[in-house]
């Protein structure tokens, strides 16, 4: 890449963000603290004075994690403590990991054990979103988390600092919103391989920092036709294998909506500063699109399902469901059903770093898009 190209920088994060991330600590002298997708609320972690760097599996070659963890445990998180053990998260100073499975519960206390020299806190999320008590209960387990902060960095989170921080981040998802738009209407220029990156990116190094790159992207492209389709939703964790997003491009996929962690789904929704800030991103959370493992009305969860693919004009629907990972693979089967019943075309992929190859991802891919194209007006 050259520094000409505005695009260059994220995707010199996204190959070795450890690095970057080496230099910018010792600039700064602040401390990096690291957390496990999805849902880990990052502005608690900038509020303490942190910088915060989700950590990715997706992608990582597997050779020592299988020695510690479960063979049929996801790439995601197989991949993540692979860094850890060939020691590329040196760079870090403690760790968050959510609850949101069996796996990343056993993960948590797998951490604690091989690393006991970088502390490590376990994000209890609810798990029956339905629940009234659910809010109330994730407001006083922000709290809880952002003690634990507090002591790790020596930064008070206060109300002010964590607003400024909400703030910021406010600010980043905004234009990460424009930038997701942009692959219908400027598909050329702002395909799934540049703003997939560009996502990713935006969580591997400080949203000051990512906030000024994105200034340099080219913006102004109103000159350029607009993709006529094929209009795809994807439902899914993470992009694994990564180079998926670069597929999409290459088949003539339009990217119109998904529920990847590192996706429009972290985007989707705006968090309403108030008095109470620890309240507000409760209730952010709250309405995000539900996570796989999540409990919540079934009838109502297919429902909105369906409405969301309305909305974004989506033609048909691609399932990335990651390999071993049971919660996807229990929910899956209702909503292809469901959307058998509205008449939307789907694809259901098991994905992996290490399942199928990215040629055969490919091969289904295309024959998925030839199919949405026939149905074009």
């Amino acid at each position: 890449m050259t520094n000409s190209d505005p695009w260059g920088p994220f995707y010199e994060i996204n190959q070795n963000p450890w690095l970057k991330l080496k230099q910018i600590k010792a600039e700064t002298g602040k401390k990096v603290i690291g957390h496990i997708l999805p849902d880990v609320p990052e502005e608690l972690i900038h509020a303490a004075g942190a910088i915060p760097v989700a950590i990715a599996g997706a992608g990582v070659s597997i050779s020592l994690a299988q020695t510690q963890i479960p063979s049929y445990s996801c790439s995601h998180a197989m991949g993540a403590l692979e860094l850890q053990l060939k020691g590329a998260l040196d760079v870090l100073d403690g760790m968050v990991i959510p609850y949101v499975c069996d796996t990343t519960r056993n993960l948590y206390h797998l951490w604690r054990r091989l690393f006991p020299d970088v502390p490590c806190e376990f994000l209890r999320l609810p798990k029956k979103l339905g629940d009234p008590g659910a809010g109330i209960y994730l407001r006083e387990e922000f709290l809880r988390l952002s003690r634990w902060l507090s002591q790790l960095t020596g930064k008070e989170i206060t109300q002010t600092g964590l607003a400024a921080s909400i703030s910021l981040y406010e600010k980043s998802r905004k234009e990460l919103k424009s930038a997701y738009m942009k692959m219908k209407t400027c598909p050329i220029s702002w395909g799934a391989s540049r703003v997939i990156p560009l996502f990713e990116s935006a969580l591997k190094i400080p949203r000051e920092e990512h906030l000024g790159l994105m200034n340099l992207l080219p913006w102004d492209c109103a000159k350029e036709r607009p993709s006529n389709g094929p209009f795809v939703y994807v439902r899914g964790k993470v992009w694994d294998p990564p180079e998926i997003a670069n597929l999409f491009d290459e088949l003539g996929l339009t990217l119109v909506g998904d529920e990847i962690v590192t996706g429009f789904r972290s985007v989707s929704v705006e968090t309403s500063v108030g008095d109470d800030c620890f309240k507000s991103l409760s209730d952010r959370h709250m309405s995000l699109v539900p996570y796989t493992g999540y409990h919540m009305n079934p009838i109502k969860l297919i429902e909105d399902f369906i409405v969301r693919i309305h909305q974004c004009g989506a033609q048909g629907v691609i399932f990335l469901n990651p390999k071993f990972c049971e919660a996807a693979a229990f929910d899956t089967p209702d909503f292809v059903n469901a959307l058998k019943k509205n008449d939307i075309p789907n694809l259901v992929l098991e994905t992996s770093s290490r399942g199928a190859s990215l040629g055969q991802i490919r091969l289904r891919l295309e024959a998925f898009g030839e199919i949405l194209a026939d149905d074009l007006p």
